[in-house]
This record gives structure tokens, C-alpha cells and sequence, in this order.
């Protein structure tokens, strides 16, 4: 009698563990990049802060290096609910969302601080709210720099410099349009493009200083630099909608906090080091054009911003009358 009792006490032990166990919510989170670059820093600041709030209810696993595909493959991913969160750039987001590409217009954020008051404010929650009927929710901004453009050819001053060169974008129309415009050869291409780069397959590619660094792009052949700073590389937390729906009041407040945290975190780390990785990328040897022609730029470009039309077109003039 002792023996089944002792033995009855084990399976339920056992058993509440199960559901202890069972009880415990997995968040997976992917992004495409490396742990050396703010998307997957981001990330990973992110689950500290769950992970130490909600200790045993929560298990935040972070898939990086395009571990689950390229960012387009993520967010249908979230979209279905096969993977919870990702920090992505806005590019790939103009599928689901497609006034988002307001934010990708050619010199629309002159800096940092006008980017912020334009995000954290009405604009911001403008944005969130088409999320919202993608099926997604903005958790909150953060950013990866100002987008510049490297190659292996030659050096570049204005955009008659860039004529027929292989450039790499992001899997994006506005992006497309805008390469176009300058008169390269622009290629459609998912990160990583480091092989491609260094076989050849691509000439060129345009990205913020933080992302060149990190990527160590200069290795794969990029020789010139030019700090054109045609686009704020805006990125997003984002997340799956009825996974937040459906997470307790207290511990959805928690995790909007940890991501907003996180992209605070990431904010900061693009921007206090961009000097530094600058000189950096001098010192390995890259050549950096840091006063082209940017008139000349803003002037090809220009015609990218008025085939927009409808609520994008309202979004691109509020955020134009912002950053005033």
C-alpha cells in the first residue's frame, strides 16, 4: 500500500512537471543577419528582458543568420504564426504593408532626431494601426543608419558615376525605383550578399555604415565607399498579432516594454558607433567619398517620390511636414 502510494505521489509528481513544462511559452524570433549586427543585438537584448521579467513563463529563441529564410520568408512565417517575432527592415515590409514605403523615400529623414519625431509620434501609430489589418503588430522603431553605397569599380561622386553598375537592393520595388533612377543596374537580392559580392556576381551594394562594417564587406572587394545617405534604413519589431492578442494583459505589457527597451538599446548602438566603424573601415583600407554631390542625387531621385499617390503619398507630406 505504501509501495502504490509512494509510487502514485511520483506520477503526479512527474505529471506536474510535465505541466509546469507544457505551461511554458516559446517566442521564437528570426531575423537575417549575424549576432554582430543591431537586428539580432536587438533581438537579444529583447529576450533578456522577457526572460528575466516572466522567469520560467517565457523561452525566447533567437534564429539569426537567416537561420528560418530571407525576410520575406519570415514575415509570411508570422503572418501564419509558425514564428512569433522578427526585427527586419522596412523594405520587405512594403508587400504586407505597403504604405510603409513612405519611410523609403530618397532623402525624407535629413537625421536621426527628425526620424524619431516623426516614428515615435502619430506617425508612428499611423503605421501600426496598417499593420494591425496585415496581421501583424509594430512593437516599436528602431533603425540601422542612413544607406550608402559601396562598390568594387571605381570611385563615386555623383550618380553619372554609378552608370550600368551592378547595385544590390532589398527585395523592394520603391528601392528598385530608386537605383533606377540614379541609372545603375539594380539587382534584387536577399542578405547575405558577401560570395556574391566577391565573385563578381554583383558590383555594388548600398547599406548603412553599421551594416558594411559588420558584414566586413571591404573583404568581399568593396573598395569605395560614398556617404550618400539616400535612405534612413528604418527597422521594425515586429510581431505575429494574434500571439500578442493572446497573451495576459500583464505579461503583453511586458513584452511591449522589452521591445521597445530593445529598440531603444538598438537606436543608440547604431548611432554611438558610427564614427568609430567609419574610421575603421578607412583603416582596412576602404576609400570613402564623404562630400558627393548629393544635389545631383536628390535631383535623379526625385521623380521616386511623386509616383506615390493615395494614403501613401498623405504619409510621405505629414512626414515631410515633421521633419521641417
Amino acid at each position: 500500500m505504501r509501495f502504490r502510494a509512494t509510487l502514485l505521489a511520483a506520477v503526479l509528481c512527474v505529471a506536474g512537471f510535465a505541466a509546469a513544462a507544457s505551461a511554458q511559452t516559446t517566442i521564437n524570433i528570426a531575423t537575417v543577419t549575424n549576432p554582430a549586427f543591431v537586428h539580432t543585438k536587438a533581438a537579444e537584448w529583447f529576450k533578456e528582458e522577457v526572460e528575466k521579467a516572466l522567469p520560467g513563463k517565457y523561452t525566447v529563441v533567437v534564429h539569426h543568420s537567416a537561420a528560418l529564410g530571407s525576410e520575406t520568408q519570415v514575415l509570411q512565417q508570422i503572418q501564419l504564426g509558425t514564428t512569433q517575432m522578427s526585427v527586419c527592415t522596412t523594405g520587405p515590409i512594403e508587400a504586407f504593408v505597403p504604405e510603409i514605403k513612405a519611410l523609403e523615400m530618397p532623402f525624407l529623414f535629413p537625421t536621426y532626431e527628425t526620424a524619431d519625431k516623426a516614428l515615435d509620434g502619430p506617425i508612428g501609430e499611423d503605421l501600426g494601426r496598417r499593420f494591425e489589418k496585415a496581421g501583424f503588430v509594430k512593437l516599436h522603431f528602431l533603425d540601422n543608419g542612413f544607406r550608402n553605397v559601396t562598390n568594387s569599380k571605381r570611385p563615386v561622386k555623383s550618380p553619372e558615376d554609378l552608370k550600368a553598375l551592378k547595385i544590390r537592393t532589398m527585395e523592394a520595388p520603391t528601392h528598385l525605383a530608386i537605383w533606377r533612377a540614379i541609372g545603375s543596374n539594380p539587382t534584387p537580392m536577399a542578405w547575405p550578399i558577401f560570395t556574391q559580392l566577391q565573385q563578381g556576381v554583383i558590383d555594388g551594394q548600398e547599406n548603412p555604415i553599421a551594416v558594411i562594417h559588420a558584414a566586413k564587406l571591404v573583404e568581399a572587394g568593396q573598395k569605395y565607399l560614398t556617404l550618400t545617405r539616400h535612405v534612413y534604413s528604418a527597422l521594425v519589431f515586429v510581431a505575429n498579432k494574434p500571439f500578442m492578442d493572446g497573451l495576459p494583459a500583464p505579461e503583453r505589457k511586458v513584452v511591449m516594454e522589452a521591445a521597445r527597451s530593445a529598440s531603444l538599446k538598438g537606436r543608440a548602438f547604431i548611432r554611438d558607433n558610427e564614427v568609430k566603424q567609419l574610421a575603421e573601415l578607412k583603416a582596412a583600407g576602404m576609400q570613402v567619398e564623404e562630400n558627393p554631390d548629393i544635389a545631383a542625387f536628390r535631383k535623379v531621385t526625385a521623380p521616386v517620390i511623386e509616383t506615390n499617390f493615395g494614403d501613401t503619398r498623405k504619409l510621405i507630406e505629414q512626414i515631410q511636414a515633421t521633419v521641417k
